[in-house]
């Protein structure tokens, strides 16, 4: 009961940040053929930090903030349904899904790291403005880069 409350109130929030209101937010259309996802990876500190892209690179950037013990994979389905409004990117952090799981004697595995990271991440592939969608890890990765940057993060 719990997780179907949750869920109604982060599909609630994303219909009113994308919408902007209450009033207008509306279903979103179902895509007849859903825009490719890219499957693509960097170097970033050092590791390959592997993420999926989809969208329109000129239109607003989401920067979607995986949970544990998941991937960008659980954001699959957003891609899809996103991917003509948005530029999306989805990595996934060190340690989690396809990339770089360094030995925890020589990686800090700490929220304070890993948000360091994405930043680092975000700084590589050009997305200097984006629009933070986080959810359970992505909570403290994703406000760490908030209080850093507030000037990148446009909104939660």
């Amino acid at each position: 009961m719990l997780r179907l409350i949750f869920g109604a109130f982060a599909a609630a929030s994303l219909g009113l940040l994308i919408s902007g209101s209450a009033h207008a937010a509306k279903p979103f259309p179902s895509p007849s053929a859903p825009a490719p996802v890219f499957y693509r990876s960097v170097k970033v500190d050092g590791l390959d930090i592997f993420y999926r892209e989809a969208g329109v690179a000129n239109a607003p950037t989401l920067l979607l903030l995986h949970g544990f013990p998941s991937s960008s994979r659980m954001f699959e389905p957003l891609l899809a349904r996103l991917s003509a409004q948005f530029h999306l990117l989805a990595p996934d952090y060190p340690g989690f899904g396809h990339s770089d799981a360094p030995d925890p004697q020589a990686f800090a595995y700490t929220f304070d790291h890993i948000a360091e990271v994405m930043q680092h991440f975000t700084e590589t592939v050009g997305s200097s403005h984006y629009v933070l969608y986080m959810q359970d890890y992505g909570g403290p990765v994703g406000f760490r880069l908030a209080v850093a940057h507030p000037e990148r993060a446009s909104r939660l």
